[in-house]
């Protein structure tokens, strides 16, 4: 049986670099690692503490987008220290015209979900503390949103839009 430490890194198809760096670097903060051109990958890491935590991968902009209802990696996320963390990165995220699919308290983490230039869904979350998690019935299956994002969309609200269209696209 393999036994993994933890989780080392992924890779996100995008379409163009340039397009996805800054979003990347400027907007969440992550430093370039290094870069290898000739293959067009970008390696990424928050605060320098690995070789790399996540590397994009230039696929060309004819590339279709990720859709909700396929087979694949629903979303990368990402931790903070805070719960002012998070409401700064909410904030960031609105500051620059950010796609935000939802917020929710899901029990065990607050947690802010959206989309980067490509369409690929990214989090940002904090874990909620061990007393507030003790008093949840089931504390992975949290719905409400976020106090300080009531006009953003619920997990709730957002598995009935994929739902709608999943159903609208059969044929």
């Amino acid at each position: 049986m393999i036994r993994p430490d933890r989780i080392g890194h992924i890779v996100l198809k995008v379409r163009s670099l340039q397009r996805s760096r800054p979003f990347y670097t400027e907007i969440l903060g992550l430093e370039v690692m290094k870069e290898l051109p000739e293959v067009k990958m970008l390696f990424l890491a928050s605060n320098r503490r690995d070789h790399h935590e996540i590397a994009l991968a230039e696929v060309g902009e004819h590339a279709g987008a990720p859709r909700p209802g396929d087979v694949g990696l629903a979303h990368c996320a990402f931790r903070l220290k805070s719960q002012e963390d998070l409401l700064d990165a909410y904030r960031e995220l609105k500051q620059h015209g950010v796609p935000i699919s939802f917020t929710v308290n899901h029990g065990v983490t607050r947690s802010i979900y959206f989309l980067d230039p490509d369409g690929n869904q990214l989090e940002v979350y904090v874990d909620n503390s061990p007393e507030e998690i003790a008093q949840m019935n089931d504390p992975y299956f949290g719905m409400d949103k976020l106090e300080f994002a009531p006009d953003e969309p619920s997990l709730r609200e957002f598995f009935t839009q994929i739902m709608a269209r999943a159903a609208r696209e059969q044929p």
